[in-house]
């Protein structure tokens, strides 16, 4: 079962944390999707596109594309946004042995 966390600076310098402990399959097929929005799309949409993921999948109100982009520093967006979409398909990006972490 897929656990998320997501930790944000809040408008304060302090640290929020949001679990999930409960994914449905639903998040799974949007997972997917939004992987295969992101392919082809510019950096900008790309960063959209996670973000609406992540919102859409934590779904609580202190989740919102305001505060994710206010509360993660510039190096820990991208990586933080991508290690929730593997944590919900349970990809392990690093094992080289898994063909859909190369995807």
């Amino acid at each position: 079962m897929a656990k998320l966390r997501l930790e944000l600076e809040n408008e304060k310098e302090e640290k929020v944390v949001y679990t999930r402990d409960k994914v449905k399959g639903r998040a799974v097929r949007k997972a997917f999707q939004t992987m295969k929005k992101i392919e082809d799309a510019d950096y900008e949409e790309q960063l959209d596109t996670l973000i609406d993921y992540v919102v859409d999948v934590f779904d609580k109100p202190g989740v919102t594309e305001d505060s994710i982009l206010d509360g993660l520093e510039s190096e820990e967006l991208m990586p933080t946004l991508s290690k929730v979409i593997t944590d919900v398909v349970g990809v392990d990006p690093d094992d080289a042995d898994n063909p859909q972490a190369k995807k």
